[in-house]
């Protein structure tokens, strides 16, 4: 903008120069060449990255001071024109109204009446005979007021500008805030939904939970022929643990026999906690040697396991296996892995028991 300015002006200088209205020894060449040249510095200041660090990135004030020294100087060449041309002055003052303080618009004003009034002070002192008075106090008054009007609806402009940022800002600050409320909803959504379905003390499905999804498996079951078994486990004299160690050391053997049972059991089978001391897993996938291996796996590594007393103890685990046939429920089912799991409790516990 501000080169397609000083082409604008230098066009009408050649041209006054032409016509009459500027002095035919203008010096124009050096003028806009050294005005544009500053610009070419601006320019690779600019596009450097440089000015990013500085309160005015854009180089604002420089770019109008230059403006003003060249409109100074070209009012010193020109004859009858100096009433038209002042009002250049406030081409280069509209690069300010979006851009600067009120503040700063005061600051510019005073330098342009400080290069004008300097111009005719020097003029008045070089060639009093060409000056006259009330025709430079009317070019100054008409500068001055030309110039508080800029300085108003600038300022009126900035105050605009900065309440619309603010609005922004604060539109910007109560979108992160619901997006925030939004993600904390979500959050909590998810921690009721599992707190739902998971089991306080050992983090396992619970036994709603179970219910809903073994009915789901065996609806898939009789649709696709797949094998399905199901065993109920009982870990063994868990009453004589509260009673001669704690409910505390109840409640850590619970939550060590599921994490135990994470680590061995498969990513597919689907384990909950029944009730109590007691808890279930089905299993969506294997043949019936493949469950009872898997099983076999738990219950040696709950067995290996050692408990801090005083005194030390082990635990183990009876469990009880039914394979789903057609027409079987979820009721059937679970009544035939507790009749297995009584009689492997009956043989003496710390074993497998399966049915078909």
């Amino acid at each position: 903008m501000a080169v397609y300015s000083y082409l604008m002006v230098w066009a009408a200088t050649l041209l006054g120069i032409r016509i009459g209205y500027f002095e035919p020894d203008t010096p124009h060449w050096l003028l806009f060449g050294a005005t544009l040249a500053a610009n070419l510095v601006f320019f690779l200041i600019i596009r450097s990255g440089r000015s990013e660090r500085w309160t005015d990135p854009s180089l604002t004030v420089p770019q109008m001071m230059v403006g003003i020294i060249l409109i100074t100087a070209l009012l010193h060449y020109s004859r009858e024109l100096r009433g038209a041309m002042i009002a250049i002055y406030f081409m280069a003052m509209t690069f300010g109204v979006f851009a600067l303080s009120r503040q700063r618009m005061i600051l510019m004003s005073g330098f342009v009446l400080l290069c004008f009034c300097g111009l005719e002070a020097w003029e008045w002192q070089q060639a009093p005979a060409t000056k006259i008075l009330s025709i430079s106090f009317g070019h100054t008054s008409i500068l001055l007021l030309g110039l508080l009007w800029f300085v108003y609806v600038g300022g009126h402009i900035r105050n605009l500008q900065q309440r619309n940022q603010q609005q922004r800002a604060s539109l910007r600050a109560q979108q992160r805030h619901l997006e925030q409320i939004n993600v904390q909803l979500q959050d909590a959504m998810a921690r009721l939904e599992d707190v739902a379905i998971r089991d306080a003390l050992t983090g396992l499905f619970n036994r709603r939970h179970f219910m809903e999804r073994i009915d789901e498996e065996i609806a898939r079951a009789e649709r696709s022929g797949r094998p399905l078994h199901l065993a109920l486990i009982d870990l063994d004299h868990f009453k004589q643990i509260n009673d001669s160690h704690g409910h505390q050391a109840g409640d850590q053997v619970l939550r060590t026999f599921a994490e135990t049972a994470r680590q061995a059991l498969r990513r597919s089978d689907l384990l909950a906690r029944y009730g109590g001391e007691e808890f279930v897993v089905l299993f969506t996938d294997g043949e019936a040697e493949d469950i009872r291996q898997v099983l076999e796996r738990l219950r040696q590594a709950l067995s290996r396991h050692r408990f801090n007393g005083p005194p030390a103890f082990s635990v183990t685990l009876s469990a009880g296996v039914a394979s789903w046939h057609q027409n079987d429920t979820a009721d059937t089912l679970i009544h035939r892995a507790d009749e297995a799991l009584y009689r492997a409790k009956h043989n003496g516990r710390n074993q497998l028991v399966a049915v078909d």
